[in-house]
């Protein structure tokens, strides 16, 4: 694995990297906090990460380290439970003012110049989609440009039921309160069923709580990503791009590593990471080839100065059309023409009476058709030698 630096001393590989992208039609990016920094939503694990403000938000010590926030044992403490809410509240305060940066827009630029084969996430934000990106996990695969490894922050989902809600104003003040609110369906079939005189539990409505995976908790669509991931790897990627992430997920550590494989199975397949923090050599060399220690925005200036047609607009085919063919022209001959063709040509046989002809009834009909004469068969015709025997 090699460290480079946007700087002269490694031109060379990084011309490399740049030819590379250029040619490459088949290109799966991988995502992390470190993409969507600069637009305001902090990154987990750096001294002003979400983890760390977690921690100093904890004012009851209700935790033990920031981490713990996004973990599901959180559920089993009720002041655990209340800094989750106000948290995820502000958090998602923020997600819904920022605005996509130039990483972001790098991977549309990948689809827009169909080299785009998927982009897995690890961010629960959502930006992608403010870029005409289409996310998810659990829809048609085939249609999914971004991958949402660890949920989306945006919807809310029922913890019984598994329904999913937008954010409106009520869910909203009731998580800056500290608490989770009830799930919709899950009262309307509770009230159904008291109305009924059927037996009702409390205990079967389900609470809202931001549709995003936690720490500890199994993936609800890993049967989905599992296929999918299977289905992308068929494709035969010839390049792997990692933007903004320090790979401490054993999730994603796994997602590499598989993706590396099937990547070095090519000759020309190759892993870059790009990262302000690097990755430790001994644990990723034989997986990851160039590592550039560099801000994620930064290097997307540096590639569209390097690749400017990527960067710009891919021209409208669908304004050209294939001309149809030229019919071919079909033969016709001209009888009068034989008949009267001058006597310093080649003499041409004389047609032949076909109304006695052994293929002709009575009438001199010939293939339905009544005719008085045929055209003579060429020279070498095996009509020809087949009626000299007749």
């Amino acid at each position: 694995m090699k460290v480079l630096q946007l700087d002269a001393k490694s031109q060379a590989e990084l011309a490399q990297i740049n030819k590379l992208i250029s040619k490459s039609k088949k290109v799966v990016v991988l995502t992390g906090a470190g993409i969507s920094c600069s637009a305001g939503i902090p990154d987990f694990r750096s001294a002003h990460g979400l983890y760390n403000l977690a921690k100093r938000s904890d004012k009851q010590q209700s935790i033990v380290k920031g981490k713990d926030l996004f973990d599901i044992s959180l559920f089993r403490n009720d002041e655990s439970i209340t800094l989750f809410c106000k948290f995820m509240q502000q958090l998602y305060t923020k997600t819904c003012t920022a605005k996509p940066t130039k990483t972001h827009w790098f991977i549309r630029r990948l689809k827009n110049h169909g080299k785009l084969l998927k982009c897995y996430t690890q961010n629960i934000d959502g930006l992608e989609r403010q870029c005409d990106l289409r996310t998810g996990v659990d829809t048609n695969w085939k249609e999914l440009d971004v991958v949402q490894l660890h949920g989306d922050l945006n919807r809310l989902s029922c913890t019984m039921c598994f329904s999913r809600f937008s954010w409106d104003d009520e869910s909203s003040c009731m998580l800056r309160e500290g608490e989770l609110p009830d799930c919709p369906n899950c009262v309307a079939k509770y009230k159904e069923r008291a109305e009924l005189g059927k037996r009702a539990n409390r205990s079967s409505v389900g609470v809202l709580r931001p549709d995003i995976v936690l720490y500890g908790e199994h993936h609800p669509h890993a049967d989905s990503l599992a296929r999918g991931l299977t289905s992308d790897m068929a494709k035969n990627p010839n390049l792997l791009i990692i933007f903004g992430t320090s790979l401490k997920v054993d999730g994603v550590r796994k997602l590499v590593r598989q993706l590396s494989r099937r990547i070095h199975e090519r000759q020309d397949g190759k892993v870059i990471f790009i990262n302000n923090c690097e990755v430790s050599p001994s644990a990723w060399d034989k997986v990851i080839d160039y590592q550039i220690k560099s801000d994620c925005d930064e290097w997307c200036e540096y590639i569209e100065k390097q690749i400017p047609t990527l960067f710009e607009e891919p021209e409208d085919t669908s304004i050209y059309f294939t001309p149809p063919s030229t019919p071919a022209k079909k033969r016709v001959v001209d009888v009068q023409n034989i008949l009267t063709e001058s006597s310093n040509t080649k003499p041409i046989m004389a047609l032949r009476d076909v109304t006695n002809t052994k293929n002709t009834d009575d009438c001199g009909l010939r293939g339905g058709v009544k005719r008085e004469f045929e055209l003579p068969s060429p020279e070498f015709s095996p009509v020809k030698r087949r009626r000299s025997r007749l």
